[in-house]
């Protein structure tokens, strides 16, 4: 199954997951709402509709694009 659109896919530690990516479990997407952290350096990831997840590796997550992202990763490249 592809990445939604208007997102990107990346390939992310458990520390580095922010609210609102997305997991895809069961051909379906799922935001993430809310989380915890877990033993060691996992996280305990909370979604509607969906029991928790325990992350412990890095995985394939995918981040919906804003525009305040473009726009810091453009002026960035068209800086001096």
């Amino acid at each position: 199954m592809s990445r939604p659109l208007g997102s990107s896919e990346e390939f992310l530690l458990p520390h580095e997951v922010k609210l609102g990516d997305l997991f895809q479990f069961d051909a379906a997407w799922y935001p993430v709402k809310h989380m915890v952290p877990g033993d060691g350096s996992s996280r305990v990831l909370h979604f509607d509709a969906r029991a928790p997840y325990v992350m412990t590796q890095a995985e394939i997550v995918a981040r919906p694009i804003s525009y305040a992202d473009e726009t810091s990763t453009l002026g960035r490249l068209l800086s001096p």
